[in-house]
């Protein structure tokens, strides 16, 4: 069996990603990643990850997905202490099967946090105006479970992880056209 999904982390050792609050961006996804593949190996499912020496480049140019495959790329959103919610983006030029993901992915994740839903976004919406990963074949979305400023956002999240990862989990599985 082919691997068919691709969940990363997002951010690595030299790109921690966000600080606040005393969390780390890279760590909290780390761990939730690491949760998430537990859960995939748990379902039986082959999966292909990032590793926290690798930057974003060498991740990118490593894996190989196709088409039918999933790519998700998960990361803390940061902004002012009062922002809130759950965002996903897709590439500009995304698939109705990506689109559809993406807003399962959304409205699952605001549902089982209790925070705002902020909806499916194209990259082009983004604060780097294109997202490489968002562009491989495949099923792809980036998501930004929460804003790590939001010291309430921070608490659904972690109240809530083991659901978001049964969640995710099962999302990939089901979104997984090559399995």
């Amino acid at each position: 069996m082919e691997e068919k999904v691709f969940p990363s982390g997002g951010h690595h050792d030299n790109d921690p990603g966000a600080v606040a609050n005393g969390f780390v961006e890279m760590k909290e996804m780390d761990r939730f990643r690491n949760r998430l593949v537990e859960y995939l190996m748990y379902r039986g499912r082959r999966y292909v990850t990032d590793e926290n020496w690798e930057t974003n480049t060498q991740y990118q140019s490593r894996i190989k997905p196709v088409k039918g495959d999933v790519v998700l790329d998960m990361h803390l959103n940061a902004a002012g202490a009062s922002a809130t919610g759950v965002e996903v983006f897709v590439s500009n030029n995304a698939s109705a099967k990506s689109k559809a993901f993406a807003k399962e992915l959304v409205d699952g994740c605001a549902n089982i946090m209790g925070i705002a839903n902020r909806g499916v976004k194209t990259e082009s919406q983004s604060a780097r105006g294109r997202l490489g990963i968002l562009n491989k074949p495949g099923i792809a979305a980036l998501i930004e479970f929460c804003f790590i400023t939001n010291v309430s956002d921070m608490k659904a999240f972690h109240d809530n992880e083991m659901k978001l990862v049964q969640f995710v989990g099962d999302l990939l599985i089901k979104y997984d056209e090559n399995n």
